[in-house]
């Protein structure tokens, strides 16, 4: 596919604190929960912790990190290990007055390469710890990436996420079922997993994790897929989208881990938004790998990888359209 012309929803982060209620609607399909509005007018946490911060503090001349280490980013949960720093990320974000955005990323056979926990007890297991480790400190949770549109999606692992979702909700926490990317499953497809998948106890939905297709395309995809699960809100991942996915082309196969051409997206901006677009996120932490190629090893963090996304930005104020103030998508 021919690169998609990037779209400029560049915002300004809001500066009062996390209003996790906001205003509220009953959704009018039938089993639907209550859905609430985490993101309206929210500040997001900014974690001192993460590994780009902890090499920018470990750096002299590396305040060219600002733009990633300044901006608030989700922190991944992907492994029984990662859960032991949950609590003091917790505490940190009560500190800030702001609200927590968490990935869960450790269902059985991740990635469909048998990651992830062992099996579906061990993920209940680490479902009750995630739960143990937020407390009473509603986060909103962006649930399992790419496990609803890879190719090894199941009856059996939609009921064990639809189980996991339910479980969350109950406990107080704003739920994001991961519905993948513009380009991978059909809204009419992503619409039967999602529903399999609990979407009907979930606030809403996440595209883009991830990826780098545009706020635009996953916009107009995420849209028609809302109308087809109950008009429920989503999330876009803009962390790395800045100027589009790269080119569907003879010979860039491998385009899609460190691709050369790259760019950080628009910041972090809070409903309200275009019509049911609850947030504009930066989930995937930008400067962590992909993967092992382009000169990469693994998947930390990489100073080159996030010298190239910073030094690709345009992170330019748009001019609102009449219509949407908060953005200019007709």
């Amino acid at each position: 596919m021919r690169r998609l012309c990037a779209l400029a929803l560049v915002l300004a982060l809001a500066g009062c604190a996390a209003r996790p209620d906001g205003p509220t609607q009953v959704n009018p399909a039938e089993g639907y929960v209550r859905q609430r509005h985490p993101f309206y007018h929210a500040k997001l946490f900014v974690d001192p912790q993460s590994a780009a911060a902890i090499y920018q503090s470990h750096n002299r001349d590396s305040a060219w990190l600002d733009p990633i280490t300044k901006t608030p980013q989700a922190v991944w949960m992907t492994s029984e290990h990662d859960l032991e720093r949950l609590p003091t990320v917790v505490r940190s974000a009560a500190q800030q007055e702001a609200l927590l955005v968490v990935v869960a990323y450790f269902i059985p056979n991740r990635d469909c390469q048998g990651l992830g926990a062992t099996s579906p007890d061990r993920y209940r297991i680490w479902i009750s710890s995630l739960l143990t480790d937020l407390g009473k400190t509603p986060a909103a949770i962006i649930m399992e990436p790419d496990a609803l549109a890879a190719d090894c999606f199941s009856p059996e692992r939609a009921a064990l996420i639809a189980e996991s979702v339910k479980r969350l909700t109950e406990s107080g926490h704003y739920v994001y079922l991961d519905a993948g990317h513009p380009q991978w499953r059909t809204t009419a497809e992503a619409a039967r997993r999602l529903v399999a998948s609990g979407i009907k106890h979930a606030n809403g939905f996440s595209t883009n994790v991830a990826n780098r297709y545009t706020t635009a395309a996953n916009q107009q995809w995420a849209q028609e897929l809302s109308s087809l699960v109950g008009d429920r809100e989503y999330v876009i991942d803009t962390s790395r989208n800045g100027i589009g996915p790269p080119p569907d082309e003879p010979g860039h196969d491998d385009e899609w881990c460190n691709p050369r051409d790259q760019a950080l997206g628009s910041l972090p901006a809070m409903a309200p938004l275009f019509a049911r677009n609850a947030a504009l996120l930066w989930i995937k932490r930008p400067g962590e790998s992909d993967g092992p190629c382009r000169g990469e090893s693994g998947f930390d963090f990489s100073p080159a990888q996030a010298r190239t996304l910073i030094d690709r930005a345009a992170l330019a104020t748009p001019t609102p359209h009449p219509e949407h103030p908060a953005g200019i998508l007709p």
